[in-house]
């Protein structure tokens, strides 16, 4: 169908039989498409691509606002566990939080008769019930996707060799650089790599984007270096450590020195400072993006070891208009527990996992909290305190040695991930990250093959 780019009516929603209009590119008015054949047809469609039409005018927004089921799911915690010979990921729906129970809906493990073999896979991000994650034991990352409710995967092509296999910094750890965003404007899915290992600075003078639906004729073109310049010529760095987050379109990270906060617009692919940050940071301060209930929001505390006393959550306002402090958290003497993240306060709940991460305890934990409206909402300028006393409730946990945990709030979807990702280029064989079934999860399994060109009908 082709996109139309003008609007003609700005009517209420007409009745079954009035057709539908709509001027496309080339001023051709379609108006022979009755409502309820053009209602039969977006029911047909994914979610995303009524998104989609939704822009195309006024009249098509009001129609498919008014005659389509709205969309109810609401975000679930999504845990993401990495140990050393295994990880999983679990799903924590909100009636489950405090009672305790979650669902694992992915798995790996590797093999119990290969000593040599390890698994380091780290959960990048997730956007509209797809996950992206990277394997750490390749090379500068090896990033798959996959939809956990279908089962679906997908390998996205390597990084060029001059950023995936030919830096000092190529070896383990390498899923803390990148960062998986949608833009729901454009439509489009991308996953971004910082090359901010590149040198004992952390300065890059580039970053590499790859863009799901880009039409490329082999894995190598794949990856596109997008130029990043400040004014005054200053150096992008990246403090890797405080981690990626994108929120709304953007994806934003810390620089090196923990000076200011700088983003990445996934609509004009432009990189900007966005704001300072609140607190002067220095020896002794941790800090962490996280992500408050669709914005930007940074973590503060001045102790670490074992487990921070307080935290501090500042929240960027929309358009980068000021920080504001809206969660204090306090962790009482004995207790060894800090925030988790990116996604840590859920509801009426705030999640913790156990500190230091070597312990031997491998746990998601919730506090519930007192007060402050419906759903966690805060009102201009208040701050919600939780004084944490005790373990609170395991939502989830891990059984093994070193772990990494982070957390996502996550919106399960059955469409399939052919539709979301329908133009991936050809030639993407290779070993892919595989869903392991619950009964099959004792070794890791793989699979060889080409992932051929799809498109959504």
């Amino acid at each position: 169908m082709a996109a139309a780019t003008a609007a003609v009516s700005a009517s209420p929603t007409p009745s079954d039989g009035e057709p539908t209009a709509a001027v496309d590119e080339l001023g051709t008015t379609w108006r022979s498409l009755p409502t309820d054949a053009f209602v039969e047809i977006l029911l047909r469609l994914p979610p995303s691509r009524q998104r989609l039409l939704r822009l195309v005018c006024r009249h098509w927004r009001a129609v498919i606002d008014e005659r389509t089921p709205p969309q109810s799911n609401k975000p679930a915690v999504l845990a993401c566990f990495t140990g050393l010979t295994s990880a999983s990921m679990y799903v924590i729906d909100d009636d489950d939080l405090g009672a305790g129970r979650c669902r694992q809906v992915w798995g790996v493990r590797a093999d119990p008769n290969d000593r040599t073999k390890r698994v380091d896979v780290t959960m990048v991000g997730t956007c509209n019930g797809l996950v992206c994650l990277c394997d750490n034991t390749r090379p500068g990352g090896a990033i798959s996707l996959l939809n956990p409710a279908t089962r679906e995967t997908l390998r996205v092509p390597p990084l060029p060799i001059s950023h995936g296999a030919g830096g000092p910094w190529s070896g383990y750890g390498s899923g803390k650089a990148y960062s998986f965003g949608f833009h729901p404007v454009t439509g489009r899915y991308r996953v971004l790599h910082l090359p901010c290992r590149a040198d004992v600075t952390g300065g890059f003078t580039a970053l590499q984007v790859f863009t799901l639906g880009d039409p490329c004729p082999s894995s190598s073109r794949a990856w596109r270096d997008v130029p990043v310049s400040f004014p005054g010529g200053a150096t992008a760095t990246c403090s890797v450590d405080a981690g990626l987050v994108t929120v709304d379109g953007a994806t934003y990270w810390v620089t090196k020195g923990a000076e200011r906060v700088v983003s990445f617009d996934h609509e004009d692919e432009r990189v900007a400072f966005a704001a300072p940050l609140p607190v002067e940071g220095g020896p002794g301060y941790v800090l962490r993006l996280m992500e408050v209930r669709g914005s930007l929001g940074l973590a503060v505390c001045a102790d670490r070891w074992p487990a921070p006393t307080k935290t501090d959550v500042w929240v960027l306002g929309r358009h980068a208009q000021g920080w504001s402090r809206q969660y204090s958290v306090q962790v009482q003497a004995g207790v060894c527990q800090r925030l988790a993240g990116p996604h840590f306060a859920h509801g009426e709940y705030v999640l913790t996992v156990s500190a230091p991460e070597s312990s031997l305890k491998h746990h998601l934990y919730a506090h519930r909290m007192r007060g402050g409206g419906a759903a966690g909402r805060l009102q201009s300028g208040e701050v919600r305190s939780l004084r944490i006393r005790d373990e609170g409730t395991v939502a989830a946990y891990l059984k093994g040695g070193y772990y990494y945990l982070r957390t996502f709030a996550y919106v399960q979807t059955t469409e399939p991930l052919s539709r979301r990702c329908s133009d991936l280029p050809h030639g993407l064989g290779g070993t892919a990250v595989v869903l392991c079934s619950m009964a099959g999860m004792e070794a890791l399994q793989t699979r060889q093959g080409e992932l051929g060109r799809r498109r959504w009908a």
